[in-house]
């Protein structure tokens, strides 16, 4: 006696459908994961805000740019904030007065984050960050 899951589906004998929903079923997931991490980055960065409405769109555009590139460094944001968070907020004050921003956006999009000495008025902390 033959079982029903040995014989192929007639409308779909190579199992392209299936791929296709583990496939969308992945991609949903990765979306999800992607959400949760942006919505925590909005409570850190609303928790670290004198208050809320006291960060502008580009200052959080800056500090997203700053974890983009500690990240890119294999260095951890969140756990540098734990362990020291005056050094965040120094890191975080320093990017948010810096006039590289479309260096440092371009930087990152490219890939070439590891250039930040150049133009980063943070280079010299992260460097000693790295180096920890």
């Amino acid at each position: 006696m033959s079982d029903s899951t040995d014989k192929p589906d007639p409308f779909d004998p190579f199992g392209i459908v299936a791929s296709m929903n583990e496939w969308c079923c992945l991609l949903k997931a990765a979306r999800e994961l992607k959400d949760v991490d942006e919505e925590m980055m909005e409570t850190m960065l609303e928790a670290n805000a004198t208050s809320p409405a006291s960060l502008s769109p580009e200052a959080a555009v800056k500090l997203r740019s700053l974890v983009n590139l500690m990240r890119s460094l294999n260095l951890d944001p969140e756990a540098i904030r734990r362990r020291d968070p005056e050094t965040m907020r120094e890191l975080e004050t320093a990017c948010l007065r810096c006039s590289e921003r479309s260096r440092c956006a371009s930087e990152l999009w490219a890939g070439t984050a590891a250039a930040y000495p150049e133009f980063c008025p943070n280079a010299a902390e992260i460097d000693r960050l790295r180096g920890q």
